[in-house]
């Protein structure tokens, strides 16, 4: 006969039994797990003992609790009841930690992260230290650096008063001009010691090696030389590429009506590009305009000669049609390596700088001024500059027109063109004779443009190119008619003269063929016959010596100021 059912001593498990609160569901589920598996594993009465005479430790029987977590019961199960909790029961209950850490093993923990803690802690604060040390050494070490430096201006100073021979003069002028070039901070120094005077007097020397070295180191300190004439005369040149000679045909008629080189009609001589060139060629090397002319044909002809495709190639990876190297060769067989600080050695030369742009600094793009000259102590030009730059450098910088040249690196500046934000630096060059003669009027100042085209009246057309737009933006950064409108109103009557002529056609910067360059002088020509009245009156007032009352102020100044050992900052 079939056996009875036995009675179930663990009703089964079903999930509708669980309740909606955590708390009462967790106590369901390890209540029935515990029955379980106490079941499962409590033996029967016919299950035959052990024969060994040592009796088994009773094996202990598994429990739920909060203490242990479902992992441990995986260990005890089989691996239908391993599946069935590890699927549904597990994601329903939250992991505890398998053993509570003793509390010797927590201590040594804290003990260990305290220790921790207070390593880190002071390694920090010996950083700190460190870095305040460090500072307060790179301070000390400053402040001991311009200590020795102003000391050792004092002593030059002490050693150029105590020398008695001239060739002793010369040496120690010279040591003087050399520290001064490391270090132009200072020249306030040099100044308070009173070592203009004392070089003033040695200018009234007749050793001319003597008077060239006391010149360059006045021109370091920032004394500036009275003006020759009545007032400033300023010569601002724009920039053009080859069109520049429509300004040294201006210089010409200049030059022809006074009977004097322009070296000597002017004080002050400030050009961009191509301006910057024919500056230095004619205030710095006084080469005579017919010279000039030749050497800026060749200088043309060598330059801008260039294949198509090969220009093109180039443009693609180097932004430069023409090969920049060839150009610094050329600048450098030219115009020489010496600083533009040197020129002062001579007594003809004008003060004379080129304008660049730097365009690696924070926008705005800033102008760059290479001058020849030094500013007074304590005065300060709205336009960042330097004197310590070679000759070539400055033609280099202020000539590297985009897409013509390459960018030229010099020290942490990038320099391109001056024309890219300063085209006429006819206003640029009133603000630094400004600065170099504070309370001495202007006298002339001839403007020098590179050519214009008569524009023509409005159209109809409703649409333009991007070309065109890009044509007319590059046209109004490089105006140089602006300027002129703006200087027209507001200096005085007969002081400021304009000669831009005008072009029958756009002549490109680099245009190098004989007959276009030709034309351009004809046309120049033209327009230089039509305006012979105000290049007389140019001429006039370029001429108009100082009064007899301005020498005598000028001579008792010199004479104060030599003798007294007063200079005023």
């Amino acid at each position: 006969p079939q056996a009875p059912p036995t009675e179930q001593a663990t009703p089964l498990f079903h999930p509708g039994s669980l309740s909606v609160y955590l708390g009462e569901t967790y106590d369901y589920v390890s209540q029935h797990i515990n029955s379980y598996f106490s079941s499962l594993t409590k033996p029967g009465p016919d299950v035959t003992q052990p024969t060994s005479s040592r009796p088994e430790t009773p094996r202990a029987e598994p429990s739920f609790s909060l203490g242990k977590g479902l992992g441990s019961y995986l260990n005890y199960s089989p691996p239908s009841v391993q599946g069935f909790i590890g699927n549904y029961i597990t994601p329903l209950v939250p992991r505890f930690r398998t053993e509570p850490k003793s509390t010797s093993v927590e201590a040594d923990e804290a003990a260990s992260d305290d220790a921790e803690r207070k390593e880190t802690v002071q390694s920090e604060d010996q950083r700190a230290a460190e870095e305040r040390a460090r500072r307060l050494q790179l301070q000390r070490e400053k402040i001991v650096a311009r200590v020795s430096v102003d000391n050792r201006t004092r002593a030059l100073v002490q050693a150029l008063r105590r020398a008695s021979d001239v060739r002793l003069y010369i040496r120690r002028v010279e040591d003087l001009s050399l520290h001064l070039l490391e270090f132009p901070e200072t020249r306030s120094v040099a100044v308070k010691e009173r070592v203009i005077p004392c070089l003033l007097r040695l200018r009234q020397a007749g050793d001319v090696c003597l008077q060239s070295a006391v010149r360059q180191a006045l021109a370091l300190l920032g004394f500036t030389e009275p003006v020759r004439k009545r007032g400033i005369r300023i010569l601002a040149i724009d920039g053009g590429g080859t069109r520049g000679l429509l300004a040294l045909q201006t210089l010409c008629r200049l030059q022809e009506l006074s009977g004097k080189p322009v070296h000597q009609l002017f004080d002050y001589i400030c050009g961009v590009s191509t301006g910057a060139i024919l500056g230095f060629m004619l205030g710095v090397f006084q080469i005579p305009l017919k010279d000039c002319e030749d050497l800026y044909r060749t200088l043309s002809s060598d330059v801008f000669k260039q294949n198509l495709i090969v220009g093109t190639v180039k443009m693609s990876w180097s932004h430069a049609f023409y090969d920049s190297q060839i150009w610094e060769k050329v600048l450098k067989e030219k115009m020489g390596s010496d600083l533009l600080i040197q020129t002062a050695r001579n007594p003809d030369c004008p003060k004379v700088a080129a304008v660049s742009t730097v365009v690696n600094r924070a926008p705005p793009v800033k102008a760059f001024v290479f001058r020849n000259y030094s500013l007074p102590v304590g005065v300060r030009s709205h336009y960042r500059g330097s004197c310590r730059h070679r000759l070539w450098e400055a033609i280099r910088a202020s000539s590297a027109a985009p897409g013509y040249f390459q960018e030229f690196a010099l020290g942490d500046d990038l320099h391109q063109d001056g024309g890219m934000l300063i085209n006429n630096p006819t206003a640029l060059a009133i603000h630094e004779c400004q600065c170099l003669w504070p309370d001495v009027p202007l006298q002339c100042v001839v403007s020098l443009g590179t050519g214009r085209i008569q524009t023509a009246g409005r159209t109809s057309v409703s649409y333009t190119s991007l070309k065109t737009k890009l044509s007319h933006v590059i046209s109004s950064a490089t105006d140089t008619e602006e300027v002129h409108t703006m200087l027209d109103a507001l200096l005085p009557p007969n002081t400021y003269f304009r000669f831009n002529p005008y072009m029958s056609e756009d002549v490109a910067l680099d245009e190098s063929r004989e007959e276009k360059l030709s034309q351009l002088q004809a046309e120049g020509l033209q327009y230089l016959e039509r305006n012979q009245e105000k290049l007389q009156r140019a001429v006039s007032e370029l001429t108009r010596d100082k009064s007899s009352t301005q020498r005598l102020s000028e001579w008792l100044r010199l004479r104060a100021l030599m003798h007294q050992g007063f200079y005023k900052i």
